[in-house]
């Protein structure tokens, strides 16, 4: 309906007045807006005073009065109540327990004097609210100065009467937490309660705005119409100015309450999230009150099911975000918002839904000014009952009035969500009708469980402008991109419980390839944590479903009903927030592996530039050849390709000649204008004449004999610099130095890896394999091979599934000790019928000492990485610490490892083909696994595409080849990492955290 900007102005009122009457049907009649609700804001040009400090509290459990029942009097004795900070919640504060997705029945009592000055003497002034939950009833002086009902929508009462300038004047407030339709307000967060946002008191003149719209309109010869209609309490003349983002003035002019104003901006500077101009509007009335604004130019509109600003398809790489910090709940401040928008910035997200309200005001300020596309809910969900109740649909319209009166002149918001998850009926679809009538320059959804969606979309009119469905698993994202006609935005897709979130790659290449799907928001940005603290320190060596900043505090999530951010709740990123980082990055580069040659390479890069309105002009790719970790060479590039274009570099580059046997990569970096990097990249070089690992350590070894020592409990293998001992009762080998310390042990079948809370909330269903290394369910059979280059030791075994009896893994495994002082092992097993259940993950397994701190490796990193997470890593030589936070995982695509002690001894594992080899930390030590078969990680209640069934036919084999590694290493390992004695700091934010 964008065309709707284009008509004169008394047209648009009489079009109003139609769609009124064709979107009310038989439902009932708008009321009238309530009298000085949400009239005016603290920032109308006037004098304003803040209420924010600390206040007399009292907390009552219940919503029965008793002795207090005077308490907004100025006579009542408030001496002995407690003192309570505003903004701020009473369970925050001690008063009582928090809970989650629901609250508790109770009342608090507030009381305050505050001095109007005697100046304010015949001008109209106002209390207001920003954000109370639940329900507020206010008096001033004794006086009932009005109530309302909607926590996250801002009112303000004229208290004019009620006041006494240049005196003390007494406000009380009680809040209620089950006032009518409180139930609307609880979301899947924590239903916190109290007066949590700024409470102002301020005046404005006899004659004053009551509001304002601006709307713009783009015409056929690039120039900008913006018609801006000014509201007053009674008709009033003014004038105006508008000034260009440089602070120009591009036009002065008059205008009327009683009618619209246009201006044609001949050469406009468009807003766009990558472009975030804004001009800013002054309105003067004869009466003196002056308001200034800022504003953005542009215009959404949807042609052809495609979801256009400006006339240009957008994309939208987003994510839902609460209002909610671990420490203060609710409280927002323009510090704790900025981090956020810095962090979401910083993972190249463009777009926030404000789930599931709206937010605090300076967020949507903020997101004009930095450049966020946001799509701004219209507050009610949960309440479903409500939602067939015609005594409810009055409470749904002040919802949605308040919001878009709050909220209409933000350039950031550019599209209306009219509630959450709700069910189609009358009243909803009422509340979506008025919206539209309030607001026709901006498109709305109604966002929807994707079970119902699919069942009912075709239940939502023409009307309806998008498509919000939650939750797709990759085919129904599919099969939308192709049947679906109108714009679709995933409201919420890829559920991020715990360190589970799967799918953004896979479903985010679908909707970057279709032009209807035009986004997404994955749920969420943050864990919704409160920081708590425990009588009991928690064990580190137990699981946990909480993140502890030290042994006696920590974030709850109330168990993993908030544990869905893809950072945790203090804001330290999850590893999934460097895959949305990755995936929504504006620049991608194509090649992953280029074939070198020894000197000169003119090699060849293809940038894509993935931004709708901007070039690359101004941004640089930095690019370095490293070898084994160390970069040899460098330089820059500047970027030019067009928004929506590719472009193709090319990189002079020289190749040592004596870099065979090590690894070459060329590491890309793209920088902004700031010069801060956005997007990396790492593409592995391959040389013709290149020697694999294995073949290349060869050189630095040399032979000793290898001898067997037998009796009826084990077989001992014996090396001159380590040992092999392998019980005949299970199976189960250990290795040791020559001093025989212990250097690995196990080296027995694996199935099986540590949960993370979706998946065990998925076993609970459907069976998963658990266990990392297996045991024998009988003594195995051994062969024992005798050869000129060493012995080999082959087991055969069955071995049980821990957590089911009955099921077994059966096979053999062959470990070569040779007499250069490697150990290669086979392995190959499946399982046997009638076994059940899926793996996700399952090779061949070894625990090392927790001494071994120190994890290398040549692969995918440094991040855990499982399929479907592909554009997470990149190829490089990585360091961590045990005790990092990102340590514990799969990496992908491993051509050599070592995991040892800080002095260099422990083992080195080179797989026979680059493969996927995990590590976990156990309280013996650490798993290092070498994995055959590996499924993804999944999201809530759904398991991932890539799933491994326990069938009798499926193989689990592989091949790798260990080194045993002394504080001195042979040439060729020390050229690849480095000194053995290196170590890294921990990255540890956590003293304890959940999926650990």
């Amino acid at each position: 309906m964008h065309w709707v900007a284009d008509m004169a102005p008394s047209l648009r009122v009489c079009l109003a007045a139609l769609l009124v009457l064709t979107f009310a049907g038989s439902l009932p009649r708008l009321s009238a807006q309530p009298a000085a609700v949400y009239p005016v804001r603290p920032d109308s040009g006037g004098p304003a005073l803040s209420l924010d400090g600390n206040w007399q509290f009292r907390y009552l459990a219940g919503s029965k009065l008793g002795d207090d029942a005077a308490f907004h009097t100025p006579a009542f004795d408030a001496s002995a109540w407690s003192s309570i900070a505003v903004p701020g919640h009473w369970e925050l504060q001690g008063f009582a327990e928090p809970t989650y997705a629901k609250v508790d029945e109770g009342t608090g009592l507030y009381r305050r004097t505050f001095d109007v000055p005697a100046s304010w003497s015949g001008q109209r002034v106002f209390l207001r609210f920003d954000g109370v939950l639940y329900g507020i009833d206010v008096w001033v002086n004794g006086t009932e100065v009005g109530s309302w009902a909607s926590a996250y929508n801002a009112v303000s009462f004229d208290i004019t009467d009620a006041v006494k300038p240049g005196a003390d004047n007494l406000l009380a407030v009680k809040v209620s937490t089950h006032s009518h339709g409180f139930d609307f307000d609880l979301n899947d967060c924590w239903g916190l309660s109290g007066i949590y946002r700024d409470v102002t008191v301020f005046a404005v003149p006899a004659v004053h705005f009551t509001g304002f719209t601006s709307d713009t309109t783009l015409q056929a010869d690039g120039s900008a119409r913006l018609e801006i209609v000014a509201s007053t309490n009674r008709p009033a003349t003014g004038t105006g100015q508008l000034r260009a983002p440089d602070g120009t003035v591009v036009r002065e002019f008059s205008f009327s309450s009683e009618a619209g104003t246009i201006l044609r901006i001949a050469q406009p500077h468009l807003w766009t999230a990558e472009t975030p101009a804004l001009y800013t509007l002054e309105l003067a009335l004869a009466s003196g009150q002056r308001i200034s604004e800022t504003i953005g130019l542009r215009q959404v509109t949807i042609v052809d099911g495609v979801l256009r600003l400006n006339g240009r398809p957008i994309k939208l790489r987003g994510v839902d975000h609460h209002d909610l910090w671990p420490e203060q709940g609710r409280v927002a401040t323009e510090e704790r918002m900025r981090r956020d928008l810095a962090l979401m910035r910083a993972a190249n997200i463009n777009f926030i839904r404000t789930s599931h309200y709206p937010p605090h005001p300076r967020l949507l300020e903020l997101c004009d000014e930095l450049g966020f596309y946001v799509m701004d809910e219209v507050p009610f969900g949960f309440g479903d009952a409500h939602l067939t109740d015609p005594s409810y649909q009055e409470d749904l319209f002040v919802r949605a009035r308040a919001t878009l009166q709050r909220d209409r002149n933000r350039a950031s918001v550019i599209i209306w969500s009219v509630g959450n998850e709700n069910p189609n009926t009358p009243l909803t679809f009422a509340t979506g009708k008025l919206v539209k009538q309030l607001d026709p320059s901006r498109p709305i959804c109604f966002p929807q469980v994707g079970s119902y969606f699919g069942r009912s979309h075709g239940e939502l009119p023409p009307w309806v402008d998008i498509y919000a469905p939650h939750y797709p698993v990759v085919p129904t994202v599919e099969n939308y991109a192709q049947t679906l006609t109108r714009p679709v935005i995933f409201t919420e897709y890829a559920h991020a419980l715990g360190l589970a979130t799967d799918r953004i790659e896979a479903q985010w290449a679908i909707m970057q390839a279709s032009p209807r799907l035009a986004g997404g928001a994955v749920w969420m940005f943050q864990d919704q944590g409160i920081l708590r603290a425990s009588a009991k320190p928690v064990d580190r060596s137990a699981p946990t479903i909480s993140a502890w900043p030290d042994a006696t505090h920590y974030y709850d999530t109330s168990g993993n009903g908030g544990m869905d951010g893809i950072v945790y709740s203090d804001r330290t990123p999850q590893t999934d927030y460097w895959e949305v980082r990755k995936v929504y990055s504006p620049v991608q580069i194509a090649e992953r592996e280029l074939a070198v040659s020894t000197g000169k390479n003119a090699l060849t890069l293809h940038v894509e530039n993935r931004h709708d309105f901007r070039s690359l002009a101004g941004m640089t790719l930095a690019w370095s050849l490293v070898r084994n970790g160390s970069a040899r060479q460098s330089g820059t590039v500047p970027l030019r390709a067009d928004a929506r274009q590719t472009e193709s570099v090319t990189l002079d580059v020289a190749v040592p000649a004596d870099a065979a046997d090590d690894f070459l990569a060329l590491d890309l970096r793209c920088l902004n204008e700031e010069g801060e990097a956005f997007y990396e990249r790492s593409v592995r070089l391959k040389r013709p004449d290149g020697i694999a690992p294995l073949a290349a350590l060869q050189a630095d070894l040399s032979p000793h004999s290898v001898q067997v020592r037998e009796n009826t409990k084990t077989i001992e293998v014996v090396q001159e610099n380590f040992s092999l001992t392998l019980t005949r009762q299970t199976g189960e080998a250990t290795l040791c130095d020559r001093a025989g310390n212990v250097l690995a042990s196990g080296f027995l079948p694996h199935a099986g890896r540590k949960f993370t809370e979706a998946e065990r909330l998925r076993a609970l269903k459907h069976p998963i394999w658990q266990g990392a290394l297996l045991t024998a369910a009988e003594p195995p059979r051994i062969e024992i091979r005798r050869g000129d280059d060493g012995v080999a030791l082959t087991v055969h075994g069955r071995y049980a599934r821990p957590d089911a009896a009955g099921q077994f893994l059966a096979g053999t495994h062959t470990l070569r000790i040779q007499s250069n002082g490697t150990m290669a092992v086979d392995y190959a097993y499946a399982p046997e019928a009638g076994s059940t259940g899926d793996f996700l993950e399952a090779g061949f397994a070894l625990l090392t000492p927790a001494a071994d701190t120190e994890f290398r490796w040549a692969g995918a990193g440094p991040y855990a990485g499982y399929p479907g997470k592909e554009a997470l890593n990149e190829f490089g030589l990585h360091h961590l610490n045990r005790d990092d936070l990102y340590f514990q995982g799969n990496r992908r695509a491993v051509e050599v490892a070592a995991l040892t002690q800080a002095d260099g001894a422990g083992v080195l594992i080179i797989p026979a083909a680059p493969a996927d080899l995990a590590v976990e930390r156990a309280s013996a030590g650490t798993v290092l696994s070498h994995n055959a078969i590996l499924s993804g990680r999944g999201n809530k209640g759904v398991g991932p595409e890539t799933n491994i069934a326990a069938a009798p036919g499926t193989r689990i084999e592989g091949r790798f080849t260990l080194l045993p590694l002394a504080a001195v290493w042979p040439a060729r390992v020390t050229a690849w990492f480095g000194p053995a004695t290196t170590t890294v700091k921990a990255f540890q934010p956590f003293y304890h955290s959940y999926d650990q």
